[in-house]
């Protein structure tokens, strides 16, 4: 709005300058000694003008490098959490893949701080939001027993392969321990690698302490407004979604 303000002036200035230049300026009105100092006003206005366009140009540059920039890092992101669940998501406990999986995530979620541009931030936070959903379907465990998703058992992070079978955390342990073996160095073969486990501590700390839902979220579900029409008028894929809230409800009190 200044920049238009200030033109506007200046043109008047320029023109009233004009007349003056031609002996039809208004002089009762501004008065000779004002009229003099005209062109000089002019000019220093234009000056002015063009500071403050130059300053908005920079400024908006910079808004727009930055937003470039952060379009980068959302990019960056998106792509380090794909590859930080292709790492987790077939349920292994090999130490080394967890190892890269959390210093790929923390390094990852380490770029947020470099974003400035708000709805690439939102985007940021879908992002985790998604990986943190998806880590809890892969990092947890379909039960017989409970209807529910159970928690990996304690045996998983041992790292040992038979983590479901029933056995107690001292076998598990044990079965984790390096074990010694001699191998003859052959030019056509490689040497297998030794067996890393367990789980690095660090790591099983960094991946879980993610899928926690920060203490600042901010939930959209206590904004949702209770359904409060007749389950009986209801129609479609929702019927059976409302008969349950609606016999749900009235088992309350």
């Amino acid at each position: 709005m200044l920049v238009p303000l200030l033109i506007t002036i200046t043109i008047a200035i320029l023109i009233l300058a004009i007349y003056n230049i031609f002996g039809l300026a208004p002089e009762a009105i501004i008065g000779q000694s004002k009229m003099s100092s005209l062109p000089a006003i002019a000019i220093s206005a234009g000056v002015l003008i063009a500071s403050i366009t130059y300053l908005s140009n920079k400024s908006s540059q910079a808004v727009t490098h930055q937003r470039k920039r952060d379009e980068l890092y959302l990019s960056i992101t998106r792509e380090s959490f794909d590859e930080v669940y292709g790492l987790l998501k077939d349920k292994n406990n090999d130490r080394i893949v967890w190892v890269r999986a959390s210093r790929l995530l923390l390094k990852t979620l380490a770029i947020k701080s470099k974003i400035q541009t708000p709805g690439i931030l939102d985007a940021f936070k879908l992002a985790e939001e998604r990986l943190r959903n998806e880590l809890y379907r892969s990092l947890s465990v379909k039960s017989d027993i409970f209807s529910s998703r159970q928690p990996l058992p304690p045996q998983f992070f041992y790292g040992i392969a038979d983590w479901k079978t029933e056995i107690s955390l001292d076998e598990a342990a044990k079965k984790s321990s390096s074990k010694i073996e001699a191998h003859l160095v052959e030019i056509d073969k490689n040497l297998p690698e030794p067996e890393m486990a367990p789980l690095s501590a660090k790591t099983v700390i960094a991946i879980f302490d993610f899928m926690e839902f920060p203490k600042d979220y901010d939930d959209p579900l206590p904004n949702v407004e209770e359904w409060t029409d007749n389950w009986k008028d209801t129609h479609g894929i929702e019927q059976g979604a409302k008969r349950y809230i609606a016999h749900k409800n009235s088992q309350k009190g």
